[in-house]
């Protein structure tokens, strides 16, 4: 899908996601009180950022792998995320962790990519970026969101606290639900770029909720201020993606509630 056609440029929405999202994981180390809440922000912005992406590659189909392909590109983030932390760890090297987590989501989307063109057949023209900037984004917002709750971005504190205690598994598939979500929802002939980044940030923020109330039995001071930032960013985001719904619908009907008894 060329940029000429979007309201929004996805090269843009690739600088939110890289730039901003590793910036303000890095911020997260500033502190044990507002950290927490840089990194969830982080994770936001790569949440947007593979949202357009899942988009972008799956506006080619009828929507059905959009799921599928939301899945496969957490197990490579998850994958990359982990292996970033743990080289950079490995080398003395905790600071470059994120973007080593980064640039293997990317390699592994990349091969994912050549994989499904070449040897099964996809003929998807932005199949290689957008898989690339899939596995980036995914890998990109575990870092994040397992450094709001470890409240570290090294790897040790990420293992135990997330790894560990199972939280990994949650932002598998929160993270998945996030980035596929929006593009699901709102697929159709009228769907649109931005009330479907209205959406997908709405699915961020409330992302973002569920993150804050894991770092609850961790003990970090932070999981209430993170809670309420995400929980006002939910309520600003639904409610603009809901007024764009309802400008889009040529009209909207009460259906009222589901029979009590079966006819």
């Amino acid at each position: 899908m060329a940029d000429e056609g979007q309201a929004v440029s996805s090269t843009n929405l690739l600088i939110l996601g890289v730039i901003g999202g590793l910036i303000l994981v890095y911020l997260s180390t500033v502190n044990a009180t507002i950290g927490p809440l840089f990194a969830c922000l982080g994770g936001v912005c790569a949440i947007l950022w593979g949202s357009d992406a899942i988009r972008r590659v799956a506006s080619y189909g009828l929507g059905t792998g959009v799921p599928s392909i939301g899945y496969m590109s957490l197990g490579a983030g998850c994958v990359a995320a982990l292996t970033g932390l743990a080289v950079g760890a490995q080398f003395n090297l905790v600071i470059a962790g994120p973007v080593l987590a980064l640039v293997f989501g990317c390699i592994i989307g990349l091969i994912i990519a050549v994989v499904a063109k070449k040897i099964v057949g996809m003929k998807i023209p932005v199949l290689e970026r957008c898989t690339t900037e899939l596995a980036g984004a995914a890998a990109l917002s575990v870092v994040a969101f397992s450094a709001a709750i470890a409240g570290s971005i090294d790897f040790t504190p990420i293992l135990n606290n997330v790894v560990a205690t199972g939280f990994i598994a949650l932002l598998f598939i929160l993270n998945t639900m996030a980035i596929q979500h929006p593009y699901n929802a709102c697929l159709g002939p009228n769907e649109d770029q931005v009330r479907t980044l209205k959406c997908a940030a709405s699915t961020a923020f409330l992302s973002m909720i569920i993150v804050g109330i894991c770092t609850i039995p961790l003990g970090h001071s932070a999981w209430l201020l993170v809670v309420v930032v995400g929980l006002i960013g939910w309520i600003i985001a639904f409610r603009s993606f809901v007024q764009a719904s309802y400008e889009a619908a040529a009209s909207v009907k009460w259906s009222g509630l589901w029979p009590k008894t079966e006819d």
